[in-house]
């Protein structure tokens, strides 16, 4: 009973699994489902279990039993397929079709992406090193003194860095309708100047366009809320609050009480594009002036920061600058070569991957929204969008996510980068000296790196630290030797493979020594037993004797 097994590879790999499974097996399936039915159910005129096939097939007809056997036939008769055809799979496959008599199923099976990197050891790129300038330090710890800052309420005009509340409503108006009017006018006007046959021609795009001229004329008659409040606390800095615009300095100079309207226009270049080159409105009543007052940049507020003195200050943010400012320039270099790796790399993956990519995203979101104590179901109603409608969202973006894993991975691979203990060990010794004195506690979390969660974190990291290492030097023209990397890989490999086997016999040596060890102290204490029990017995007889020689002395002092 062989099944008939094909197979056809499409160019997302994809392989299509078609399995024929001969007649004579569903009917043994089916003859085992009535054997269990007849266990199961009363048969009138039979013993429970006695009740031959035909009567089991009338019961319950033919159709319910073929059915219940072909269900059960799918598991089997797909992992056998799989063991003859062994394909490379890579996530779950999918059952697409089932056709009857004869007996044929249909899977999808998504199988490994096929990755070529390309010739990425030839791309150059000039790399700069990282440096803080002192107005970079001198930035960070104004930033300082202002988390530190205390307000105290004033009676004067504000002024620029005062902090405010105020009260009232800022609005982006519609846009005048009149203008929509007139560009529809000159549309007109233009098409009137066209030939009948073209009028004709493009009479239905011209009902077409009338219609999104409606529907443009709708979107811009929706005015733009940008604050609408009873109180609000803000900063006069023109580069914080509606940077680029005169918003603040309308405010400068009125006194707690004062009521004042005026407007203001957006940059073409501001951050929110809807608000490039628009005019606002605003009405305003200023309720509350409070003036700074920012502490001295001294060992005081060192302290406060957790550092003994300013100067150590100064050298642990200029630290921590830096190393923000590597972090950042190895993610965007990683990023770029990423990118130009995919322009030269070939790349071939399933459906699934994405799919998997997006599934995560969703279900990630979704925890969001829920942590955020949002029904998900009443989220998508409120964003008036579906879970159809996100997962098109985000499919730019795990395509884009799927395809730096896979280029990332191979070129690991492609590269002979390992990990090695000393690296999880130096890495665990990096995490762990913050802690200081609190040795308990480090021990506790160089232990959770040492295994599961904690050590896939721990080797994601040193993986992703070597490939930037080794982007730079290939990017730089320093790449080292494929033919060594190799070479040192396959040393590297039989080193590690004597010292196991090394370690199966010292261990199987160590074990046969503990059981002689065993088997000569069970011998000895055997010994000792012997020993114990024939100076028992020797010690009765010797008792014995004496007894007889007392027992003659006595009947020889009777006599």
């Amino acid at each position: 009973m062989t099944l008939i097994i094909n197979t056809e590879e499409d160019e997302q790999r994809q392989l299509t699994l078609t399995i024929e499974v001969p007649e004579k097996r569903v009917l043994q399936e089916m003859k085992a489902k009535a054997r269990k039915l007849a266990r199961d159910i009363n048969v009138p005129g039979f013993r429970r279990g006695k009740a031959p096939y035909h009567v089991i097939v009338n019961r319950v007809g033919k159709d319910h039993l073929r059915g219940e056997a072909i269900e059960a036939l799918i598991q089997p008769v797909y992992e056998e397929a799989l063991a003859e055809v062994e394909p490379d799979i890579y996530a779950q496959a999918s059952l697409d079709k089932i056709e009857d008599e004869p007996l044929t199923l249909t899977f999808t099976l998504p199988l490994t992406p096929e990755v070529d990197l390309g010739d990425y050891r030839s791309l150059r790129k000039e790399i700069d090193e990282v440096e803080i300038s002192d107005e970079a330090v001198a930035e960070a710890l104004e930033a300082a003194q202002e988390r530190y800052a205390e307000l105290e309420e004033v009676d004067r005009p504000a002024e620029e860095g005062d902090v405010v509340t105020i009260a009232g409503k800022g609005i982006v108006p519609a846009e005048e309708v009149a203008e929509a009017e007139l560009e529809e006018d000159e549309v007109e006007e233009t098409a009137a100047a066209n030939t009948a046959d073209a009028e004709s021609e493009t009479e239905d795009e011209a009902e077409d366009t009338d219609g999104e001229a409606e529907d443009e004329e709708e979107a811009a008659a929706e005015e733009i809320v940008l604050f609408d409040t009873e109180s609000l606390q803000i900063i006069l800095d023109s580069d914080k609050v509606f940077p680029g615009t005169s918003f603040a300095e309308n405010i400068v100079g009125m006194s707690p009480g004062d009521e004042k309207s005026f407007s203001f226009t957006f940059p073409d270049d501001f951050e929110e594009e809807e608000l490039q080159g628009r005019e606002a409105t605003v009405e305003l009543t200023l309720l509350q002036v409070e003036n700074r007052l920012v502490p001295l940049l001294d060992d005081n507020l060192a302290e406060l920061e957790g550092y003994e003195t300013l100067d150590d200050m100064k050298e642990g943010v200029r630290e921590d600058l830096e190393k923000a400012a590597k972090e950042q320039a190895r993610n965007e270099l990683m990023d770029e070569m990423v990118n130009d790796i995919r322009e030269i790399a070939t790349l071939v993956y399933p459906p699934a991957a994405v799919n998997e990519e997006l599934d995560n995203r969703i279900a990630q979101f979704k925890r969001q929204v829920e942590q955020a104590e949002w029904e998900w179901d009443d989220y998508l109603k409120l964003q008036g969008t579906t879970e159809e409608k996100l997962r098109e969202n985000f499919k730019e973006g795990a395509v884009k996510a799927v395809e730096t894993q896979l280029i990332l991975r191979q070129f690991v691979l492609d590269e002979k980068i390992t990990i090695k203990e000393a690296d999880v060990d130096a890495k665990i010794d990096e995490r762990t000296e913050s802690y200081g004195d609190n040795e308990e506690l480090a021990a506790a979390i160089g232990e959770y790196y040492k295994q599961g969660p904690g050590l896939d974190m721990i080797s994601s990291e040193i993986l992703t630290d070597k490939a930037y290492e080794r982007m730079v030097a290939i990017l730089s023209g320093n790449a080292p030797d494929l033919a060594e990397l190799e070479a040192e890989a396959e040393e590297e490999a039989e080193e590690e493979a004597a010292a196991e086997i090394e370690a199966v016999e010292e261990a199987a040596e160590e074990e046969l020594i503990e059981e002689v060890a065993a088997e000569m102290t069970e011998e000895m204490a055997e010994a000792e037993e012997d020993v114990v029990v024939a100076e028992a017995a020797e010690a009765t007889a010797a008792a014995e004797v004496v007894e007889e020689m007392d027992e003659e002395t006595a009947v020889e002092e009777q006599e």
